[in-house]
């Protein structure tokens, strides 16, 4: 068991000697990974489709292996796969743990996957079980067993550059994720293998019993906890996402509205916004639903007007200030619970999760606020990339 900012961060893997910077640490060969093709040679072409989703044809093969027991080739692989309560990304969270999240823009999207793997997996029982009941027997393939598969795949599976498939690679699943790493796990021929293997070199040296990073890509903490169920203090990619509308009550709404629909647009977009920045992409649609009628033909990737640019501004901070509202409790009280070491340490590991992440969101909201009111006051007056002499 590993630790990182002093959270329990489950199974990792320790370097028992020093690595230096570009090793190959391991090679795993090509005929011992699941992936569709695996699922597809197992069941028979006959039964699966060719055209099946990825996730749902490993998802099937987990699930079949598993009920395998030790019949399974990949039984040693099964064996060290977490089950129960060791599996705890967000959609497997109990609901009075999830309802310390009310407010937060994750339990949408949370609520939102939960229902797609339900409806995914109704499809299946509806069609492929249906067709094939002594294949897919209804004690084994369950919800539970299909929301298990998927939790495993959401945390353990890997995209190999090289032929562009998801797989899942056993025991290179050990590694923890690191934002500052850059150690890539890839498809390739190997050296002592004729197949080809997939194969992690780091990225940095290790000395011995130091843990050995990978990175799960530029994640930010509420895609962490939806689908592995940890954050990070320290994430540089930390996001929580702000959507912006069309006011229905301006009067040129209509005429937006329906410009944007040609354009392949929708009168609401969310945007990601990060603790020192936010994308222009967001700042031109502002301009954009904040245009007078004089302002309707300016071009809203550069300044348009002292008026339009200070809408933009007044937006953004009502936008956040709404978002802000809708938490429960404010930034100052979750800060003073988890300095709390006391009351803090009474609370079960989802619960520290819960509030550090509420926490995190709040703080880039707040400090949205306070650039944007800061740059109003700035020589280069707010989000010009450009001012017009």
């Amino acid at each position: 068991e590993t630790t990182d900012d002093f959270e329990p961060s489950g199974r990792g893997l320790l370097a028992r000697r020093s690595i230096p910077q570009g090793a190959r640490l391991f090679e795993v060969p090509e005929k011992l990974i699941l992936t569709k093709e695996t699922s597809l040679k197992t069941f028979g072409r006959g039964i699966l489709p060719e055209d099946i989703n990825e996730f749902h044809a490993i998802a099937l093969l987990l699930i079949r292996e598993r009920a395998q027991g030790g019949e399974s080739f990949f039984k040693p692989y099964l064996d060290i796969l977490p089950s129960g309560e060791e599996l705890n990304p967000l959609f497997r969270w109990k609901r009075e743990d999830l309802d310390l999240l009310q407010g937060s823009p994750t339990l949408v999207a949370c609520e939102s996957l939960s229902k797609k793997l339900r409806d995914e997996f109704q499809i299946l029982q509806e069609s492929l079980f249906a067709q094939h009941p002594q294949v897919f027997p209804n004690a084994i393939f369950d919800f539970n067993a299909w929301e298990w598969a998927f939790a495993i795949l959401f945390s353990r599976s890997i995209l190999l550059q090289a032929n562009g498939r998801i797989a899942l690679v056993p025991y290179a699943d050990l590694l923890n994720h690191n934002p500052f790493c850059s150690t890539f796990i890839d498809l390739q021929e190997g050296s002592w293998f004729k197949e080809p293997t997939v194969v992690l070199y780091t990225d940095r040296p290790y000395q011995q019993t130091q843990q050995v990073y990978v990175t799960y890509g530029q994640k930010a903490n509420w895609e962490l906890l939806l689908l592995y169920g940890f954050v990070l203090d320290r994430n540089p990619y930390d996001s929580v996402d702000l959507t912006i509308s069309l006011d229905a009550a301006d009067p040129l709404y209509e005429r937006k509205r329906k410009f944007l629909v040609d354009c392949g647009r929708r009168s609401s977009e969310t945007f990601p916004l990060y603790f020192d920045r936010y994308p222009m992409e967001m700042v031109e649609f502002l301009r954009f639903c904040c245009a007078s009628e004089e302002e309707m033909s300016s071009d809203f990737g550069d300044f348009v007007s002292d008026r339009n640019e200070n809408a933009v501004a007044s937006a953004i901070v009502g936008a956040c200030s709404d978002a802000l509202s809708r938490y429960p409790q404010s930034l100052d009280e979750d800060s003073k619970l988890i300095s709390d070491r006391s009351l803090y340490a009474m609370l079960s590991q989802n619960q520290h999760w819960a509030i550090k992440h509420r926490r995190s969101e709040k703080r880039i909201l707040s400090k949205t606020i306070a650039n944007v009111e800061k740059e109003k006051t700035s020589p280069t007056f707010l989000f010009q990339r450009k001012r017009a002499p």
